[in-house]
């Protein structure tokens, strides 16, 4: 089917689509809890589907390296498939049951914060992909530049400036680099960027140090830089977190036997 226009669902649109998406969950789960479609999505055959058709889709994209698939409609319907069963899971698991259902149970913590960390993860990376940017650009000494490439080769301006003033690089006793860093100018401010750790230039913009001329070492006159906008990595990190913590819970508490609370 090819690859999604996700170019075309940037923001507002991805923030638009993916409200209407959770307003239609929940209506669904208010009006329609006998529907056939609601009763799969809370079936075991629907969670087992959707984590082996997640974790077949990370294999092949992980031993492939297919960047195609990853921005296939295969990979959007997969990953909107589990988040929507995920959701289902969380409306009806939040809190505990009672024996008559006369009145509403206790708050599951530990099973809220798992599972609304594990959907704020997967929805940060699925919606927030339309806005997701990354480009590569050469910067020399001693010339400013905002001139930078995408992976398609489209020219993309940058709205700063870019200047190389000084390099290093540390090497093993075989001449391999152990270690290189740069002296950057951004938007005439100096500032020292190394391997994996990146400068954050402002809300979600982090510029990366990915190259140089390896054959000219710390006399190098260029390097290779990637600037990479991603604005809901927050959400994703955030999901990380209550992951961690939901875990820490689990395990300081130990498992909750408790199925069911007598109303009295």
């Amino acid at each position: 089917m090819g690859t999604f226009p996700k170019e075309f669902l940037a923001f507002p649109l991805d923030l638009i689509l993916a409200a209407l998406w959770l307003i239609a969950v929940f209506a669904l789960w208010r009006n329609g809890r006998k529907s056939l479609l609601v009763r799969f999505m809370l079936s075991s055959s629907a969670t087992v589907s959707s984590i082996v058709l997640f974790l077949a889709l990370c294999l092949v994209i992980g031993l492939t390296g297919n960047r195609e698939l990853a921005g296939s409609w295969i990979s959007v319907f997969v990953l909107l498939y589990i988040q929507t069963v995920l959701l289902f899971v969380i409306l009806r698991g939040w809190r505990r049951k009672t024996a008559t259902g006369a009145r509403v149970g206790a708050i599951r913590w530990r099973f809220l914060i798992i599972h609304a960390g594990l959907l704020l993860a997967l929805g940060s990376a699925f919606w927030g992909a339309p806005d997701t940017t990354s480009v590569r650009m050469q910067v020399e000494k001693g010339i400013p530049e905002n001139v930078a490439y995408d992976f398609d080769g489209r020219q993309v301006w940058l709205d700063y400036e870019i200047e190389l003033k000084d390099f290093s690089v540390e090497t093993y006793s075989d001449g391999t680099p152990s270690m290189y860093e740069a002296m950057l100018s951004v938007d005439g401010k100096d500032v020292q960027i190394k391997v994996n750790h990146p400068y954050s230039k402002g809300f979600g913009e982090d510029i990366y140090l990915c190259g140089y001329d390896a054959e000219s070492g710390s006399e190098t006159a260029y390097c290779i830089l990637e600037v990479v906008y991603e604005p809901w990595k927050y959400g994703a990190v955030a999901g990380i977190i209550f992951l961690l913590l939901g875990a820490l819970l689990l395990f300081l508490g130990g498992p909750d036997r408790r199925s069911v609370i007598n109303d009295d």
